[in-house]
């Protein structure tokens, strides 16, 4: 069937969106923006190398900016968090999992391609917003879901507390990224945790393995 033909089939009233495809426009709007840039990205080269037709696209996100804010959800899928964490480990563990798993520290491309999106943010109001809006919300909602359970009985992080907690990783790991260049990987996610985020809540916290065997 051409792409003329499966755009037709896929606009048919009460036809649900092939999210499958979503995904392949997805992720072929990151591996251009990690080649080429936000500037130069465009619909019609995000369709040939997806291999559909625009008005696929346009069918789904109303425009470059719209699809782009989805491309970038798409690297770091907060809603499988949950799933990729393993809870039988201590705080040290999750968080180190947490943040390799958020900004994809194995994966060079994506990298590339938030670069280019954060890069392009500080030029375009609606996409600065917006990242700063959904990403800050969702990550620090994630911290304070990990960190929780492992605080004292009757503690309560103050709301500076967890803002400061919820800032350490993306501050050093845009830094690092952005502004002088420079790749990330685990091994600078766990320097991270171990010199800046467990010694912070170093008296807020119970006992590891307290924690284990009362989740046991």
């Amino acid at each position: 069937m051409s792409i003329q033909n499966e755009e037709q089939e896929e606009s048919k009233r009460g036809r649900p969106l092939d999210l499958s495809r979503s995904k392949v426009i997805l992720t072929a709007t990151l591996e251009l923006l990690a080649d080429n840039g936000y500037d130069s990205l465009t619909i019609d080269a995000v369709a040939a190398k997806a291999k559909v037709g625009k008005a696929t696209i346009y069918r789904r996100w109303a425009s470059k900016t719209e699809l782009v804010l989805d491309a970038a959800r798409s690297i770091s899928p907060f809603e499988k968090l949950e799933e990729k964490l393993n809870k039988d480990q201590g705080l040290r563990g999750q968080l180190v999992d947490m943040l390799s798993f958020i900004f994809q520290c194995d994966n060079n491309k994506y990298q590339k391609a938030m670069t280019a999106i954060h890069s392009a943010a500080s030029s375009h109001e609606k996409l600065e917003k917006t990242l700063k809006k959904d990403f800050y919300r969702r990550h620090r909602n994630a911290i304070e879901s990990v960190v929780k359970p492992f605080l004292r009985k009757n503690y309560t992080l103050k709301e500076c507390e967890l803002d400061l907690l919820a800032d350490i990783g993306p501050a050093l790991i845009t830094y690092r990224n952005l502004l002088i260049g420079k790749p990330f990987n685990r091994a600078y996610v766990e320097q991270i945790v171990d010199t800046l985020m467990m010694p912070m809540m170093k008296t807020a916290l119970m006992d590891d393995e307290s924690h284990l065997k009362e989740n046991k």
